[in-house]
């Protein structure tokens, strides 16, 4: 047992159990999201393989949305406790919560040279939390398929509310307006890594995601298909 779990041990996020932040009965409700649940990333209706529909494919939007879990229970409070209450050291437990299957979907990408690009925090919230909770989980994602990550191509420039706050689809737009930046080192990156794998830890809105793919595919992206542990 490692000295800070006799300090601070571990409880799990929702029977509070000590020993496990997903104790194995709370972790057997977790909910995958099945195939038959997949959307598309633009108009959220119901698509087959989180395909983008082709009347809602255009030349800068994401090829596609493949999200983990249903976004309730446990995996709600994992999200919320690492983000809002930085407790870091639960994201391999989260991870481990993975179906097999899932990695093995994400190990096909490794032929298309592709790379994972964690959506960024601006730097004023990464100075705050001391990490990015996308980079974390992302980083523990890709750990067996031998992706490379990549954080240093994509970059948020203004600061915005979050978009869960927002209720108003037209305004959640306008928020994420001239929100991130490429590197201007891109084009020769992408060169070696034409498909992107966009990855957060919840698809909300989706505003953030169509945003960050719409400049990486202005950039020179062939393929971003979004990520995300939860929906």
């Amino acid at each position: 047992m490692h000295f800070l779990d006799l300090l601070f041990p571990k409880r799990c996020l929702t029977c509070w159990r000590f020993g496990k932040y997903f104790c194995d009965r709370c972790a057997a409700t977790v909910r995958v999201i099945e195939q038959r649940e997949t959307i598309c990333p633009i108009c959220e209706r119901p698509a087959i393989g989180g395909m983008t529909h082709p009347r809602c494919q255009t030349r800068y939007s994401l090829d596609g949305l493949t999200s983990i879990f249903r976004y309730n229970g446990i995996i709600r409070e994992a999200v919320k406790t690492l983000k809002y209450r930085l407790v870091t050291d639960l994201a391999k437990e989260f991870v481990s919560l993975i179906p097999v299957t899932f990695f093995d979907e994400v190990t096909k990408y490794r032929t298309n040279e592709a790379s994972l690009i964690p959506i960024p925090l601006h730097s004023s919230r990464f100075r705050d939390r001391g990490f990015n909770q996308a980079e974390v989980l992302g980083k523990l994602l890709v750990d067996r398929s031998h992706i490379p990550v990549r954080t240093d191509i994509l970059r948020r420039v203004r600061k915005t509310k979050p978009q869960v706050e927002m209720k108003d689809r037209k305004k959640r737009l306008v928020n994420m307006k001239h929100v991130f930046e490429i590197s201007s080192h891109l084009p020769i990156s992408l060169s070696s890594h034409p498909t992107v794998i966009l990855f957060d830890d919840v698809f909300t809105t989706g505003a953030t995601m169509r945003a960050a793919g719409e400049s990486l595919k202005r950039a020179g992206a062939k393929v971003v298909w979004a990520i995300t542990m939860a929906r």
